[in-house]
């Protein structure tokens, strides 16, 4: 722990407050420092590189600030620095959606960003003027404040319905920013949600189920509106709508278990926060390449391994968070069985449009030109990503010298993925993906034309972030 309370304000400091700190820093950091190596290859020829470097770096600094932070101003800071500079990698390009996604994002980020400080402001006044994460452990919560950190603090993480700006954003971002932002940066609102708002608190039971079941819309929601996209980052971005969506039903159950078994939900959080970031941000990483480079054996080997991962088939660190997911839910005592199958099948039909769509994309790509392999700097971090997932998943299989400086439960993990191997396990994951074949072949057959019609309806979200700017700045 690093104490700066004799150089800045009272309680500063940076350090891991807990086993979920540290498992969010190492995730966190090895998506950073892989897409930062493939940026290498990527921006090589962009004559914004620069530019892209500074915004960069800066959501790097404010990402590891925020999860290094012990106490509220210096998380604020982190925080406000990512989501700031956030703003510069959705308007790298330039283009017109680039500009009207960018200003959508940033409106966004202020809102949620005041709705923060504004929540900070009330918890630092019940605690008497102090700011670090130990005086704030004692203090009963009231309602405003949950409300304004979930309100604050959601427009970061984008689960529905404060998602708006993630499927305009992600687009127009280059890719490895794409990749950061729905790995790393947006888990940052749960990250904090769980930071500032302690399990024991008696009114968090109470919102506990109320954000569950938010959380699980929010699953079904993501998945159902990836089907109506037509390029490959969009439906990733729904898709991380969905994804986000089971990583807030855990935080939400670790609300609502017993002390001693909270830690149970927490270690599946950050299990199923990892999965996702090195999944995701993998597939958002290829989406860019896929847009350029004619995709090898290896590279849609890869392709397919993210994709499995992310259906949750045995052998996957997805098969292990699924797991951890129903564990968690089990020892909640809540049934939620039958959901959990729905979002599956819903999450498969998603990834089945996926590679669909990855395929017309490259198809449309060789068919205007030559197009050159993938270039080995921007293939060497997915397989990197690839060998992260399966040492999450399998890693205690491995010897202890090997991995026992990862501050992450690696062995339990390895028991889940175990479990996740039994036969009735293995039918349960298979079943939704055997299903969602058929289904999403009569889907483009009789209503592909009204799915893209669907898709089409964003406008409204445009017309909203213009008439909010003519409210600060109006015309002349």
């Amino acid at each position: 722990m690093i104490d700066l309370s004799h150089l800045l304000w009272p309680g500063a400091g940076l350090g891991l407050v807990s086993v979920v700190s540290q498992g969010w820093l190492v995730f966190s950091l090895i998506l950073w420092v892989l897409a930062l190596g493939y940026s290498l290859s990527s921006q090589a020829a962009d004559p914004k590189a620069t530019r892209y470097w500074l915004f960069m770096l800066l959501c790097f600094a404010g990402n590891m600030l925020l999860i290094t932070a012990l106490d509220a101003l210096s998380f604020y800071l982190g925080f406000s620095i990512m989501s700031l500079a956030g703003a510069g990698l959705v308007l790298h390009s330039g283009s017109k959606q680039a500009r009207r996604a960018g200003r959508l994002y940033l409106q966004l980020a202020i809102i949620g960003e005041l709705l923060l400080f504004s929540a900070l402001v009330l918890r630092a006044a019940a605690a008497g003027g102090l700011y670090d994460w130990q005086s704030w452990q004692t203090v009963p919560l009231d309602h405003l404040t949950i409300a304004l950190f979930v309100l604050g603090l959601g427009l970061k993480a984008g689960f529905f319905p404060l998602h708006l700006w993630l499927p305009q954003a992600h687009p127009v971002a280059p890719a490895a920013a794409s990749a950061v932002l729905s790995g790393a940066m947006i888990k940052a609102g749960i990250f904090g949600l769980w930071l500032f708002l302690p399990a024991g608190d008696p009114l968090l039971q109470q919102w506990g189920q109320g954000l569950l079941w938010l959380g699980f819309g929010s699953a079904i929601f993501g998945a159902l509106a990836a089907l109506c996209q037509q390029k490959s980052k969009q439906i990733l971005a729904y898709s991380s709508v969905s994804q986000i969506g089971y990583v807030l039903m855990l935080l939400s159950i670790s609300w609502l278990l017993v002390p001693e078994q909270q830690a149970l939900a927490l270690s599946a959080l950050v299990a199923y926060a990892a999965h996702h970031a090195f999944a995701k941000g993998a597939l958002f990483l290829l989406a860019g390449s896929a847009s350029r480079y004619r995709l090898s054996q290896l590279d849609l080997l890869l392709l397919g391994f993210f994709v499995v991962s992310l259906a949750a088939l045995p052998l996957t660190s997805g098969a292990m968070a699924k797991a951890a997911l129903k564990q968690a839910t089990a020892a909640a005592a809540l049934p939620l069985a039958l959901c959990l199958y729905l979002g599956a099948l819903c999450t498969a039909l998603a990834l089945c449009h996926l590679l669909m769509r990855f395929r017309v994309e490259q198809r449309e790509l060789l068919s205007r030109t030559v197009a050159d392999s993938m270039p080995w700097l921007q293939r060497l971090p997915l397989l990197l990503l690839a060998l992260a997932a399966l040492t999450l998943s399998w890693g205690g299989a491995l010897p202890s010298a090997w991995v026992s400086w990862l501050p992450l439960e690696l062995a339990a993990y390895t028991g889940l993925s175990l479990v996740a191997l039994a036969p009735a396990a293995i039918w349960a994951a298979s079943w939704p993906l055997l299903l969602a074949v058929p289904v999403y072949y009569g889907l483009q057959r009789y209503a592909a034309a009204v799915l893209q019609q669907l898709g089409r309806r964003q406008r409204w979200v445009f017309f909203c972030s213009l008439w909010l700017k003519r409210r600060y700045q109006p015309l002349a």
